[in-house]
């Protein structure tokens, strides 16, 4: 005999109804209206509203949308199918908006504590808001993951969310926009090394010549950054100070096939960024974290259409970013 288990739901899962008894009552002198509030409760409606969803339909319904990218027909058809929930797809809308409320102190101090950051990878994708076209920005470390989407695509916004005073690395690729912010500063040595890759499908000779010795310096460097432990510290800066150096060489020479001129300007002007990740502990040679935090809003953008309002992008950042941070702690964002 051979035992096998099966583990199953019931299917629809009961809810649990709380009933509250809220006392109301009137003030003798002044005549005004008070009504107490359990600690548990949502909402202070009462009457045709007195029916209100728990906060663990609203998290899980947040979550559903904000980071699995459920749209908000679907989670509502997956609480009526799951739980016996009738609810409308416009009440966990106005529902988000309501949490995102009460979340916005947590957002600010989120932002508060990214300025203090020593690290903040930095990118950003195409959004829309209403129809007219917006940019969803991502700013993340270990610790905490912040989600702006605004109008522009421009330095203005970085400053406005790190500060003028940042006194940080921040970690970017190499577009236009973080050109002119006077931090410190580390460019992303996996789009480089993409470029160098797309140089060599070109199949110029010089150019493959050029991407091939330039992608060696950086994977060289990758090398050297991944083995810094087991050299003495005079050991480290000398060969760092080697590799530099050789890539200086290349950078000198002349070239004149147009896609590696190109590159070579692009590799000049960010030179003094491109190897702040050999001195700085801290700072990942790549920019994959702020990538990997904009996948998910890269799926939404494609199965939800981005918001179709400026209140509905505010919540959509606010509880993403919540979400996001809870996840990195190890906590449950229906338990927050």
């Amino acid at each position: 005999v051979h035992a096998q288990y099966q583990e199953d739901i019931p299917r629809p899962i009961e809810p649990l109804i709380t009933q509250f008894n809220v006392h109301v009552g009137h003030c003798t002198d002044c005549a005004a209206r008070v009504q107490g509030r359990h600690p548990e409760q949502t909402s202070d409606a009462l009457g045709s509203a007195a029916v209100q969803l728990g906060p663990n339909v609203l998290g899980l319904a947040a979550e559903l949308k904000h980071d699995l990218g459920v749209s908000y027909g679907k989670v509502a058809r997956f609480f009526r199918l799951t739980f016996g929930l009738d609810v409308d797809a416009s009440s966990f809308a106005r529902a988000d908006q309501r949490v995102a409320q009460d979340f916005a102190p947590t957002y600010a101090d989120l932002q508060t504590q990214l300025r203090q950051s020593d690290v903040v990878h930095a990118d950003e994708t195409g959004w829309k808001v209403g129809g007219h076209s917006a940019w969803l920005w991502v700013f993340t470390n270990n610790q905490l993951t912040l989600y702006v989407i605004d109008p522009h695509r421009d330095h203005g916004v970085v400053e406005r969310i790190l500060g003028q005073d940042f006194d940080g690395v921040l970690i970017a690729d190499c577009f236009l926009a973080y050109d002119p912010l006077t931090y410190a500063k580390s460019k992303c040595v996996g789009h480089l090394l993409r470029r160098c890759h797309t140089l060599v499908e070109s199949g110029n000779a010089s150019a493959i010549r050029f991407s091939e010795q330039a992608a060696g310096l950086f994977r060289g460097a990758l090398k050297l950054k991944a083995h810094k432990l087991t050299l003495s510290e005079h050991g480290y800066r000398v060969a760092c100070g080697r590799l530099e150096a050789a890539f200086d060489r290349l950078l000198v020479r002349h070239y004149r096939q147009a896609d590696t001129v190109r590159f070579v300007k692009l590799l000049r002007k960010q030179r003094p960024y491109l190897f702040t990740f050999l001195y700085v502990d801290a700072v990942a040679p790549t920019n994959n974290a702020a990538e990997r935090e904009l996948r998910p809003a890269v799926i939404i953008r494609k199965t939800n259409g981005c918001n179709r309002s400026a209140n509905g992008a505010m919540a959509h950042v606010v509880l993403s970013s919540i979400i996001r941070t809870a996840r990195k702690h190890g906590h449950d964002f229906v338990d927050l």
